[in-house]
């Protein structure tokens, strides 16, 4: 009689991690944009300016004059919500396997 071990899982997954580009493009666009698109200096840094561009892509407040700004609310939330609905129908027809990159 002859015993086998049973594999647990999947075949061949050897727990790498993949690169999300569309998920990074996204970023990388939002944090461009929340650098390049204030003009202002917060208390003189350029830092803090960005981060409240940033957080504002995302609350809609703007912490320099103390406003909401809804219009900023699309900027932060628009590009994942096009990224969920347009995920679903355009599926890559090539096979990514093996690449360390992943469309998502």
């Amino acid at each position: 009689m002859r015993h086998t071990a049973r594999r647990r899982g999947r075949r061949g997954r050897r727990g790498g991690t993949k690169i999300p580009v569309i998920t990074l493009a996204i970023l990388a666009g939002q944090i461009g944009t929340a650098y390049y698109g204030t003009g202002t200096t917060i208390g003189g840094s350029r830092a803090l300016s960005t981060l409240n561009s940033f957080q504002s892509f995302y609350t809609g407040i703007d912490f320099s004059d103390r406003q909401f700004h809804g219009e900023r609310l699309l900027m932060g939330y628009g590009p994942w919500v096009a990224k969920r609905f347009l995920g679903a129908i355009a599926r890559p027809r090539i096979s990514m396997r093996g690449l360390p990159i992943s469309l998502s």
